[in-house]
């Protein structure tokens, strides 16, 4: 009986690979046929204004709804709670210090950290290079600069909304099983 040592390490790397989740075909090639990778969110003009609606004017069941698609979405992306509890931590910081000022307190401070929050995501985007994350940074750009930062009144508002929102697209992340 003749041994070949090379179909039998092709058939070992193509075991391993299915047992831990990696779709390889027999050539040794990524197959992205059963990967949940495939699915691209898409965000739509549709999509963009309502979300401008929900930051900058009210929120709302639709908003509401929308957030449960987008998190289920993360979900199933291999986007992990841990990299949106950073994004996440320091919205809810910007939204305490914003909400504690009193009228006529300088919000200049504040201002500026909620706009340095946008290069940030744009980084951990580029950092991770997961397509989650990708998703999530092209949404939140528009729920950022849906923010009204000219008027105080409306700036807490606005950024009490964008803090609600992405505190319901963590949740429903969760909720569909986001990993940690």
């Amino acid at each position: 009986m003749f041994f070949d040592h090379q179909n039998c390490q092709r058939t070992h790397n193509l075991i391993s690979n299915l047992m831990s989740g990696n779709n390889y075909n027999r050539g040794g090639r990524r197959d992205n046929r059963g990967s949940r990778d495939n699915e691209r969110w898409e965000f739509t003009n549709e999509h963009q204004n309502n979300l401008k609606k929900w930051i900058g004017e009210k929120f709302d069941t639709d908003t509401i709804n929308y957030a449960e698609k987008f998190g289920k979405y993360l979900a199933k992306n291999r986007l992990t709670s841990s990299q949106m509890r950073i994004i996440y931590g320091e919205v809810k910081r910007i939204e305490a210090s914003v909400m504690g000022l009193d009228k006529g307190e300088d919000q200049g401070g504040n201002i500026k950290d909620f706009l340095l929050l946008r290069p940030k995501i744009a980084y951990a985007a580029k950092r991770s290079g997961t397509r989650g994350i990708e998703d999530l940074r092209k949404v939140m750009d528009v729920a950022h600069g849906a923010v009204n930062v000219e008027d105080e009144d409306k700036f807490k508002q606005t950024i009490e909304n964008f803090a609600d929102f992405f505190e319901s697209i963590l949740a429903y992340h969760k909720a569909y099983g986001g990993r940690e």
